[in-house]
């Protein structure tokens, strides 16, 4: 390993978390910065896929937190008539493989668990707005005027509304979807054991995900320039149309009192050409955001920690392991960013054509052996690029 580094890491979620803890587990001393002012559970439900699961099992809480989590063993989609889109089972990639639901603030505490467990130094309330480079290292401020550093260098990993991107001089490209879900995490036992689906066309989009424990997350995606009308329309009126659409949404419905409890959340897709200069890499959303239609985020984010962390570990320099990990990392990344992108307006745009060819084109797919398995490698977050077969984290 290349000597013990002074690492500042810009975010706590859960890329900044593993990050923190795997580069103290190393030996590194490491400072981690949060912009809120405390630590705890927000978010809605999220898919931890396989290639997750690789890197918790290596971080030894894998069984810690799926014990906290609803099995997946499918994705079934289904139209609003009552016709099947598509149904992907886990186990024809394999037996036993499967994804799970998860709450994201029970991911993050048991990262966090981790980090507690070395001496990082957590410091809340540090929203970073600049960097200045010396002979001495890297040095952070934040909005308040407090320094922190100097550090041998930064990882960012604050998001996809990354402010290190302009703090670093980093052009990104970034593009908002039009189309959001509101959101609730309530309890639910009508679905278990698959997220369930329910489209008409691409305009409307609804989802139950099992989290374990009783709850689910429950998602329903529609343009977010419709979302006025919406509210105006009364939360009576929309839970009418969702029990239309879904059925299965009854026992959410009920638990939903007050239009105050649903969270409205938009989407954005961002492609950061460099990820790194010499003194600080990006990780996770800040470096390459996607809309959730893969359940991929928090996935990608565990392997680039972990891949990062490796490369520090072989190479002699911190830029040379920025280098590496871009070469370790790109045909992956590239792969789901590309994915993704072109999938999503397969199921919220404003393109009703592509729902017409989607629903033709989508159910044949699977028939096919070679296409299944790469469908499969895919959701599962083990495809390792265009060209390349199943990843070894």
């Amino acid at each position: 390993m290349a000597r013990p580094y002074r690492v500042g890491v810009v975010g706590a979620g859960v890329g900044g978390a593993a990050s923190a803890y795997l580069l103290a587990r190393d030996g590194h001393q490491v400072t981690l910065l949060e912009r809120a002012e405390f630590l705890g559970p927000v978010g809605a439900g999220v898919l931890l896929q396989c290639s997750g699961q690789d890197v918790l099992r290596r971080l030894g809480i894998l069984e810690k937190v799926t014990a906290r989590a609803a099995p997946i063993e499918a994705l079934y989609a289904r139209h609003v008539s009552g016709g099947d889109l598509i149904r992907t089972r886990y186990a024809d990639l394999e037996p036993g493989c499967r994804a799970y639901g998860i709450h994201r603030g029970v991911l993050f505490g048991a990262l966090m668990d981790l980090v507690r467990t070395l001496p990082v130094d957590v410091r809340l309330g540090c929203d970073v707005t600049g960097r200045e480079v010396t002979v001495d290292g890297v040095s952070l401020t934040d909005k308040a005027g407090r320094r922190h550093g100097p550090f041998d260098f930064v990882i960012a990993a604050d998001g996809s509304r990354s402010r290190m991107r302009g703090v670093c001089g980093l052009r990104a490209v970034v593009t908002e979807y039009t189309h959001g879900t509101l959101w609730v995490t309530a309890p639910c036992h009508a679905v278990r054991d698959h997220l369930l689906q329910v489209v008409r066309g691409n305009r409307k989009l609804f989802g139950l995900l099992p989290l374990g424990g009783g709850l689910c997350s429950m998602y329903w995606g529609f343009p977010v320039a419709e979302f006025p009308q919406l509210a105006a329309r009364g939360l009576g009126a929309l839970k009418a149309e969702i029990l239309a659409f879904s059925p299965e949404a009854a026992e959410v419905l009920d638990f939903l009192r007050d239009f105050d409890q649903l969270i409205l959340t938009g989407y954005r897709h961002v492609h950061l050409r460099r990820w790194s200069d010499d003194r600080t890499a990006f990780i996770g959303d800040a470096a390459h955001a996607m809309s959730p239609h893969l359940g991929q985020g928090i996935n990608l984010a565990l392997v680039d920690a972990w891949r990062l962390a490796a490369c520090l570990r072989e190479e002699s320099t911190p830029a040379a392991a920025f280098r590496a990990f871009r070469r370790r990392q790109r045909a992956y990344i590239r792969y789901y960013a590309a994915v993704t992108y072109l999938l999503s307006p397969f199921f919220q745009s404003d393109w009703s054509v592509l729902a017409w060819g989607r629903d033709v084109v989508l159910p044949w797919l699977p028939r096919v052996s070679w296409v299944r398995r790469q469908m499969l490698l895919t959701v599962a977050g083990l495809k390792g690029g265009f060209l390349k077969g199943r990843i070894e984290v």
